[in-house]
């Protein structure tokens, strides 16, 4: 597979900064809490649920599981997209994370146009900031690319991820003038399967909006 990228737009350099250890981004119009941090206040009923139920130290450990498999299969999706293939998948990543590249190849198949990989970018207006994985046309359209691993398919999505990638779209249309059509998480899972789901930003910006406000009003820990 090769891809092709599109001329690089000039977007301004962030700085990603701790303040009251939360992470937050410097930018010329002043520094902003990242999207990331705000949604840690909304962490689906379900999550908590379950943390509850085993104990904070196997959810900790099962989600630190997590983020190294997420930041493997990441590195393995970024080197592929910047045309940096590699051979020794098993050798350099693991069997897991390699298998679940393998899972993501056919969604990856349908990426082209890239704009930008793993680039941080804000919203001047929403006072926010975040580090997308991707913006690329998929299927023909200019999208928010999100790129999860899992342990299993789950029924539903999680709906902090499409709102995460709502924050993205209107981020980079304030930054670059280019709308973008579509939300676009792709899921590979330890069971075997591949989630393509797509989803219309618009009807998450309202949700977003309800965040920022919450957070701004110090409305959070009323929830």
């Amino acid at each position: 597979m090769t891809f092709t990228h599109m001329p690089k737009r000039e977007i301004p350099e962030i700085k990603q900064i701790k303040v009251d250890d939360v992470r937050h981004y410097e930018t010329p119009d002043g520094t902003f809490i990242s999207i990331t941090s705000l949604l840690k206040n909304y962490t689906p009923d379900g999550i908590l649920s379950w943390r509850k139920s085993v104990g904070d130290d196997v959810a900790d450990h099962v989600m630190r599981t997590a983020t190294t498999r997420g930041n493997k299969v990441h590195k393995l999706i970024e080197n592929c997209l910047s045309n940096k293939p590699e051979t020794d998948l098993v050798g350099n990543h693991g069997v897991l994370a390699a298998g679940l590249f393998q899972l993501m190849i056919p969604a990856l198949d349908k990426i082209d146009q890239i704009r930008v990989l793993e680039k941080a970018i804000y919203s001047k207006r929403l006072h926010l900031a975040g580090t997308v994985d991707c913006i690329a046309e998929y299927d023909d359209k200019l999208s928010i690319i999100d790129f999860k691993t899992a342990s299993r398919k789950r029924d539903e999505i999680n709906e902090n991820y499409l709102v995460q990638a709502t924050f993205y779209s209107i981020a980079w249309e304030e930054r670059t003038g280019e709308k973008i059509d579509q939300i676009v998480i792709l899921t590979v899972t330890e069971d075997g399967a591949l989630d393509v789901h797509k989803d219309d930003p618009s009807l998450y910006v309202k949700k977003l909006e309800e965040m920022i406000e919450e957070y701004k009003t110090g409305k959070i820990g009323d929830r």
